[in-house]
């Protein structure tokens, strides 16, 4: 079955509770890095619930990205 780039972003966003970049993308889902950011861009437009971990010191292809809050606890 064929399942869209943004149903492939938005589901990632969903199962990650430590975040995920842009970057990482190509290598997990297979969706361009340039297309993730523009689906992500569209997500924020279209009311989800998007957390961001390092925005604003970071390139934003590195930028951690999740639907829900980003873990960014460290257990040791």
């Amino acid at each position: 079955m064929f399942t869209s780039d943004k149903k492939k972003v938005k589901e990632l966003l969903v199962a990650t509770r430590f975040g995920v970049s842009a970057s990482e993308m190509p290598v997990i889902i297979g969706v361009k890095q340039e297309k993730a950011l523009a689906i992500i861009q569209a997500l924020v437009r279209e009311g989800e619930d998007i957390h961001t971990l390092g925005k604003g010191c970071n390139p934003e292809e590195l930028v951690l990205y999740s639907i829900g809050e980003i873990d960014d606890t460290i257990s040791m």
